[in-house]
C-alpha cells in the first residue's frame, strides 16, 4: 500500500500552487482596488449630497473651504466644509478615501477630528473641496487674476447653468501635518499630486462629484487645465480654468469654452 506522496509529486503540486498564486493574487488586488474606488464614490457622492441639504438649510447659497478663510480671519478652531457639513453626513470619514493611509491623530497637540481649520485636520483629507467655491480664489473675485474684485460673496444654487459639470468634490492631494499639503481643498492649474492639487490615486484616476451630487471616476490628466500642467503664477493672464479635457466646470466665475471658445488663445488640451 502507498503511503506517501513522492518528491517529484510533491514539487509538481507546490509548482502547481505557485503558479495559480502568481495569476490569482494580482486578480485580487485588482478586486480589491476597485472596491476602494467603488468606495470612494459612494464618499464624494455622499458629500454632495449633503452639499444639497445643506444649502437648502441656508437659502441656496455655499459656503467657502474654511470660515474665514476669503477675509484672511480663520483660526484654528474655524470650520473647514467637512466640519460645517457634519450634521448632514455624521461621520468625518466621508473625507477621508479609502486608498488614503490613515491619519496622523495628533500633531502639534492638537487631536485630529476632521473638522477645523489646523493642520491634523485639514492637511490630511484625500477628498477635497473645489477651491473655486471659496471666494478669493476666483475668477470673478480675483479680477481675471489682476488682484481685484470682491472675494466675499458666494455663490447661490440659481447662478449655476451647468450643475452636472460643476465640480465640488474631488480627490486631493494629502499629506502629514508638517507637509504643505492641503487636502481639504483642490485646484485645477496645481499639477498631478502636488500640494493643493489632484491626486492620482486609484491608479491614474481620481473620484469627482458634482453640484447635482452625481459621482464619477476620471483620468486625473484630464481635470488640469488647458495650457498648465505645472505650477503657475496665480497673478498671471490667460488662465483658462474651465477648459479641461474632462469638459467639467472649476470656476462658476470663468469662461467657458462655449461661450468663450478659445480663451485668450488657449484651446482644450
Amino acid at each position: 500500500m502507498r503511503k506517501a506522496f513522492t518528491l517529484i509529486e510533491l514539487l509538481v503540486v507546490i509548482a502547481i500552487i505557485a503558479i495559480l498564486a502568481s495569476i490569482l493574487f494580482p486578480v485580487f488586488a485588482q478586486a480589491k482596488a476597485a472596491a476602494k474606488k467603488t468606495q470612494a464614490l459612494s464618499n464624494v457622492k455622499q458629500l454632495s449630497t449633503a452639499m444639497v441639504m445643506y444649502i437648502g438649510d441656508y437659502d441656496g447659497t455655499y459656503y467657502e473651504a474654511a470660515q474665514g478663510l476669503s477675509t484672511g480671519t480663520q483660526t484654528a478652531n474655524s470650520l473647514i466644509w467637512n466640519g460645517w457639513l457634519q450634521p448632514y453626513i455624521k461621520s468625518t470619514a466621508l473625507a477621508l478615501d479609502p486608498a488614503n493611509t490613515y491619519p496622523v491623530q495628533t500633531f502639534a497637540g492638537s487631536n485630529y477630528t476632521g473638522m477645523y481649520y489646523t493642520p491634523v485636520d485639514y492637511k490630511q483629507l484625500s477628498i477635497g473641496y473645489n477651491a473655486y467655491f471659496t471666494g478669493e480664489n476666483t475668477w470673478g473675485c480675483l479680477g481675471n487674476f489682476t488682484g481685484s474684485g470682491s472675494c466675499y460673496t458666494f455663490f447661490s444654487e440659481g447662478q449655476f447653468e451647468f450643475p452636472s459639470q460643476q465640480l465640488l468634490f474631488a480627490n486631493s492631494t494629502y499629506g502629514a501635518p508638517s507637509s504643505l499639503a492641503n487636502g481639504f481643498w483642490v485646484w485645477a492649474y496645481h499639477n498631478i499630486n502636488t500640494p493643493n492639487g489632484i491626486s492620482d490615486i486609484h491608479s491614474g484616476f481620481t473620484v469627482v462629484s458634482f453640484q447635482d451630487s452625481h459621482a464619477k471616476a476620471t483620468k486625473s490628466t484630464t481635470l488640469l487645465v488647458s495650457d498648465q500642467v505645472a505650477e503657475i503664477d496665480p497673478n498671471a493672464s490667460g488662465q483658462c480654468v474651465n477648459y479641461d479635457a474632462a469638459n467639467i466646470i472649476w470656476d462658476p466665475t470663468a469662461p467657458i469654452p462655449s461661450n468663450q471658445p478659445l480663451c485668450e488663445g488657449h484651446g482644450i488640451r
